[in-house]
């Protein structure tokens, strides 16, 4: 059994001006940096023998400073851990191009499926590659939201920055025992490793709700950006 904590980078000034970010590449601002240094301040402590991200360089950043913090070997990145692509939306504002484009169908907008399926395949490479280990994944909140989707079987709520939730890979099964700070108990099996669990979205398509009680803004906004 192989576990992964997933961990959304920290606030950049996208996320603070409510812009949509995607795979826009923006650093973390000074607040993201303190919720990177913060992150498992409230967790129990744990061993993590390697901690990955994203290529963006907020989520690299995110995973460099608890890397550094805790005493985990960075181990590289993985673009397929890069956040969806937004389309048109990139870099604009969310109030402004969710009144435009109810439930999210912005021009150019990446497949929700597409963006799981990339990130159960990393999650597949990383756990051949770190077999029965603890591996850390820095990434992004939609990212996230949509592989914590797939195993619980139902739409779920935005993702906060800098909040750990946890997977655990055996074989074809996928179990979640944590989302975003909150413990959870839920799996599923796959058929083989050739099919991923399937995305399950919230009633108004992209939408998220907000995840109440956990570290990290809830803002709906916030949740564009990942």
């Amino acid at each position: 059994m192989t576990l992964f904590g997933l961990v959304r980078h920290g606030q950049t000034d996208y996320n603070l001006r409510d812009l949509f970010q995607g795979s826009s590449d923006i650093p973390l601002n000074e607040t993201g940096i303190a919720q990177a240094h913060a992150a498992f301040d409230q967790l129990p402590a744990r061993d993590w023998d390697v901690v990955v991200s994203s290529p963006l360089q907020r989520a690299e950043q995110t995973a460099r400073i608890i890397g550094e913090d805790h005493g985990i070997p960075f181990g590289g990145t993985d673009p397929r851990l890069q956040e969806i692509h937004w389309g048109d939306a990139e870099g604009r504002p969310v109030a402004e191009m969710q009144q435009r484009y109810p439930g999210r169908t912005f021009p150019g907008i990446e497949d929700a499926q597409q963006v799981a399926d990339r990130g159960y395949d990393a999650l597949e490479t990383l756990e051949e590659r770190y077999r029965d280990q603890a591996v850390l994944v820095v990434a992004h909140g939609t990212l996230i939201r949509f592989l914590l989707s797939g195993i619980m079987e139902q739409g779920l709520p935005s993702i906060p920055n800098a909040t750990l939730s946890l997977i655990e890979l055996e074989g074809t099964t996928w179990s979640v025992s944590m989302i975003a700070g909150q413990p959870v108990d839920h799996q599923v099996r796959v058929v083989s490793r050739e099919q991923n669990p399937r995305f399950h979205v919230q009633k108004g398509d992209l939408t998220p709700l907000n995840l109440r009680g956990a570290q990290g803004t809830t803002a709906d906004a916030e949740e564009a950006a990942r």
